[in-house]
C-alpha cells in the first residue's frame, strides 16, 4: 500500500544536507524550491531571514511583481496572474517547502502564455516549522517529518491549510463553476493539490501534480463518485532524488485502487527536484484540455 516506508533516502541531518546542496544547490535547511528558467535553479529565499513572514516578503516584493503585465497582489496578498484574454477559468497553484508563491511567477506566467484565459493564483504558505529542517521556521503547507512515505501519514497543520486553498476556492466559485477551477502545485505543493482537491466537497476540473505524492492517503479512502472523475496527471522527474519517482508510482497505484477514472503519470528520465521547459509544456497542455478556451480548437487529450 501508499502507506509502506520506503528505504533507500535516510534522514540523518549529514545526509539531508548533502542531498539538499547537491540537488537543489541552496542553502539546507530549504528542501523545495520554484522552478527555473530553463535549468534548475535554487530557491530565492534560501538567504532571506528565517523570522521574517512570508506575507510580508511578498508585500516587499509586490512592487517588483505588479511591473510584470497581468500580475497583482490580491486582498489576501495572493499573487494573482492573468493573461492577454478575459479569464474564465482559475487554476490555484502551490508552491514547495521553503519558497512563496512569488518563486513560481516565471514558471506559471509560461503557462499563462498558453492559457490566455486562465486567471493563476500562487498562494504563499504561512512559517511554521519543519521537523526534517531540524524544526526551522520557513513556509511550508505542513510539517514534513521524513523523506519517505511512512512520514507522510501525519502532515501537522495540513487541514488548516487545506480550509485556505478551499476558501480561495469558495471566492472563486462566485464568478465560476468547479468545472472551470484547477489545483496545481509543486512538490508540498503539488502533494496539497491532491489532497485539497479530493477533500473538496464538489468535483474540480482537475489536479496538477508535479514532483508531489499524496500525503494523509487514508483521508481519501473513501471518495464520492463525483470525485474519481476528477483528471489527475503526476509529473515526475525518474531522477528525483529528493521525492522520490517510487512515491508517484505508489501514489499512481493507490489513485488507481481508489477508481478514480483519468490519472496518468507522466515521466521525465534525466528530471531531478525541479521542473523543465518540456514538463511545463504538458502542464500548459493539460490545463487546456480540461480547461479550453472557447476562443480555441478543442487540444488533443495529454
Amino acid at each position: 500500500t501508499i502507506q509502506t516506508a520506503m528505504a533507500g533516502i535516510g534522514t540523518g541531518s549529514r545526509h539531508t544536507a548533502a542531498l539538499l546542496k547537491r540537488f537543489l544547490r541552496v542553502l539546507p535547511p530549504v528542501i523545495a524550491t520554484g522552478p527555473m528558467s530553463a535549468t534548475m535553479v535554487g530557491s530565492r529565499l534560501a538567504s532571506r531571514p528565517r523570522h521574517c513572514s512570508p506575507n510580508n516578503i511578498v508585500r516587499a516584493m509586490a512592487s517588483s511583481v505588479s511591473a510584470a503585465a497581468g500580475v497583482s497582489i490580491d486582498g489576501d496578498q495572493n499573487i494573482v496572474i492573468k493573461g492577454r484574454d478575459k479569464d474564465t477559468a482559475t487554476v490555484v497553484f502551490m508552491h514547495g517547502l521553503g519558497d512563496t508563491g512569488y518563486g513560481w511567477v516565471d514558471g506559471v506566467q509560461i503557462l499563462s502564455e498558453r492559457n490566455p484565459h486562465v486567471k493563476f493564483i500562487l498562494p504563499t504558505a504561512n512559517n511554521q516549522p519543519v521537523t526534517l529542517n531540524f524544526g526551522a521556521m520557513m513556509p511550508s503547507w505542513y510539517d514534513i517529518q521524513g523523506l519517505d512515505l511512512k512520514s507522510n501519514e501525519k502532515c501537522q497543520g495540513i487541514d488548516a491549510s487545506m480550509a485556505r486553498i478551499h476558501a480561495i476556492i469558495e471566492k472563486e466559485l462566485k464568478t465560476r463553476p468547479c468545472s472551470r477551477i484547477m489545483l496545481g502545485g509543486f512538490s508540498q505543493g503539488g502533494a496539497m493539490s491532491l489532497y485539497c482537491g479530493l477533500n473538496y466537497q464538489q468535483p474540480l476540473a482537475g489536479l496538477i501534480c508535479m514532483s508531489g505524492y499524496l500525503p494523509k492517503p487514508d483521508s481519501v479512502s473513501d471518495l464520492q463518485t463525483l470525485t474519481k472523475e476528477i483528471p489527475i496527471r503526476l509529473f515526475h522527474g525518474k531522477a528525483d532524488e529528493v521525492v522520490r519517482y517510487e512515491f508517484a508510482e505508489r501514489t499512481l497505484g493507490y489513485l488507481n485502487s481508489k477508481g478514480i477514472k483519468d490519472v496518468k503519470l507522466l515521466t521525465y528520465p534525466s528530471l531531478v527536484h525541479s521542473a523543465s521547459m518540456d514538463e511545463l509544456e504538458d502542464v500548459a497542455s493539460f490545463i487546456q484540455e480540461v480547461l479550453p478556451n472557447d476562443k480555441q480548437e478543442p487540444k488533443p487529450k495529454l
